[in-house]
C-alpha cells in the first residue's frame, strides 16, 4: 500500500509540474504576441476583419513586403508630404470590387460591386458594419450621412433606402417618384435629385414623399448645387436653371451652345460651367448675366474646381490651366498659368500645392499654386480613388479594387 501512495504522490507531482509549465509556456506566447503587435480591431461587432496602423505595419510584415501591401508606399506618400495614418481591408463580397468611395464628417463609406456598404471610423479606420441593402445589380446614385439624426440616406433610382447611421440596419424604404437620375443634395428638410423626366424634385425625408417640384430640361444628368438657398441645375440639353430653393421659383435660366455633361461649380457670386461647347463660362449667380467666358481649343468634360480666389480647368489640348475667379473688365477671362501635360482634376491643397489627380492614368501631379510648376509625379496604380479636401491641408482618402482603404494624413499633423 505504500509504494501503490508512494507511487500515486509522484504521478500526481509530475502532472501538476506539466501543468504548471504549459501555462507558463501559455503566459510566455501572450507575452511575446502582445509584443509583436498583432493587427487586431479594437471593436468587438467586426469580426473577420482588422485594421492595420502604421505604427505597428514593421511588425506584423517583414521589411520587404511593406510596399506590396499597402496601397500607397511609404515613401510615395513622404514624397507628397504626408503620412500614412491607416489602411483597412473591407474584403468585397465575392471578390464584387469597390463601386463607391464616400467621405462624410466622420465616416467613410465604401460601397462594394454588390452594394454591400461598409462604414470605416475616419479617425482610426475601424469598421463599424458591413451591410448589403436593396439588390446586387441596383444602381446607386449617392449616399449622404445624416450625423444629426443618425441616418445614411441611399439614393438608388426609385428607391431611397434609409439605414441607421450606428447599426447599419435598414429602417425605411422610400419611393421616389419620380425615379431619381443624379445624386441628392440636402436643403433643410428636402433632398433634391434631377430626375428621369427632367424635373428638378424637392423630396421631404421626413415623410417620405415628393413636396414639390420643377421641369428643368428633358432630362437631368447631374447633381444640383446648392449655395445658401439657391439651388443650380443642368439639364441634358444645355440649359443652366437657378432657382429660389425655399420657394421653387426660378431666378433665371440660359441656355449654352452645346450639351453640358460636368457638373458646375458654385462660388464667388458665379456659376463656373464646363460645356462641350468648348466655352468655361462664369455667369452671375444673380442674374445669370455673363462675367466672363474662355473658348478653349477642345470640348471641355471635365468639372472646373474652384480653390481660394481661382478657378481651375482640365482642358484636353493644353493641360491644367488656373484662371481668374473674378477678373476686373476682363470679358474673356484672365489664364494666371497653364500646367501643360498635366491630365485630371484638383483633388486636394496642401500648404502652397494643389493635388492633380489623373484617375484614368492613376496618375498623380505636385502642382505649385502659385506658378503651376510640377513639383512631383507620381503613378499610383493600385488607387482606384482618391479623395481630398479642397480646404486645404486636410487628409487623403484612397481606396483599391481589392477592398483596401487607407487614410494619408499631412506630415506635420
Amino acid at each position: 500500500m505504500n509504494n501503490q501512495a508512494n507511487g500515486l504522490w509522484q504521478a500526481q507531482t509530475s502532472c501538476k509540474i506539466y501543468i504548471g509549465r504549459l501555462m507558463v509556456m501559455a503566459m510566455i506566447g501572450c507575452f511575446f504576441a502582445n509584443i509583436l503587435g498583432c493587427a487586431s480591431t479594437s471593436e468587438a461587432d467586426a469580426p473577420k476583419v482588422s485594421v492595420v496602423s502604421a505604427a505597428s505595419m514593421d511588425d506584423v510584415r517583414p521589411a520587404g513586403a511593406i510596399h506590396d501591401f499597402y496601397m500607397i508606399d511609404r515613401s510615395a506618400a513622404h514624397d507628397l508630404g504626408y503620412r500614412i495614418d491607416w489602411q483597412r481591408n473591407i474584403h468585397p463580397s465575392k471578390n464584387s470590387g469597390i463601386k463607391d468611395l464616400v467621405a462624410q464628417g466622420d465616416s467613410v463609406f465604401v460601397l462594394d460591386g454588390r452594394n454591400f456598404l461598409s462604414r470605416l471610423r475616419r479617425s482610426d479606420g475601424v469598421q463599424l458594419w458591413q451591410v448589403p441593402f436593396g439588390k446586387a445589380i441596383d444602381e446607386v446614385q449617392g449616399i449622404k450621412y445624416m450625423p444629426s439624426l443618425k441616418r445614411i440616406f441611399i439614393t438608388s433610382g426609385g428607391d431611397m433606402f434609409v439605414l441607421d447611421s450606428d447599426t447599419g440596419l435598414q429602417l425605411a424604404k422610400q419611393e421616389l417618384d419620380p425615379i431619381a437620375n443624379t445624386n441628392s443634395a440636402q436643403y433643410g428638410p428636402y433632398f433634391l435629385y434631377g430626375a428621369r423626366n427632367g424635373q428638378l424634385v424637392w423630396h421631404s425625408y421626413a415623410v417620405g414623399h415628393e413636396w414639390r417640384a420643377y421641369q428643368i430640361s428633358p432630362s437631368i444628368l447631374l447633381e444640383p448645387q446648392i449655395f445658401d438657398n439657391v439651388v443650380v441645375t443642368v439639364g441634358s440639353d444645355g440649359r443652366v436653371m437657378v432657382l429660389d430653393a425655399d420657394k421653387v421659383a426660378q431666378f433665371w435660366s440660359k441656355r449654352l451652345l452645346n450639351n453640358i455633361t460636368a457638373r458646375p461649380a458654385v462660388g464667388l457670386g458665379n456659376v463656373y460651367i464646363a460645356g462641350l461647347d468648348q466655352h468655361l463660362w462664369a455667369l452671375d449667380i444673380d442674374n445669370g448675366r455673363q462675367s466672363w467666358r474662355y473658348l478653349s481649343r477642345s470640348p471641355l468634360t471635365d468639372s472646373p474646381v474652384i480653390v481660394g480666389e481661382r478657378v481651375y480647368q482640365q482642358i484636353p489640348a493644353d493641360g491644367l490651366v488656373c484662371f481668374e475667379a473674378r477678373p476686373i473688365d476682363s470679358p474673356d477671362g484672365v489664364i494666371v498659368w497653364t500646367a501643360e501635360g498635366v491630365k485630371g482634376n484638383v483633388v486636394a491643397r496642401l500648404n502652397s500645392d494643389l493635388l492633380v489627380w489623373d484617375k484614368n492614368m492613376r496618375e498623380l501631379d505636385v502642382v505649385d499654386i502659385a506658378y503651376g510648376s510640377v513639383a512631383k509625379h507620381l503613378t499610383l496604380s493600385n488607387v482606384q480613388y482618391l479623395l481630398g479636401s479642397l480646404g486645404g491641408n486636410g487628409d487623403l482618402i484612397t481606396a483599391s479594387e481589392d477592398g483596401r482603404v487607407l487614410r494619408l494624413v499631412p506630415r506635420h499633423n
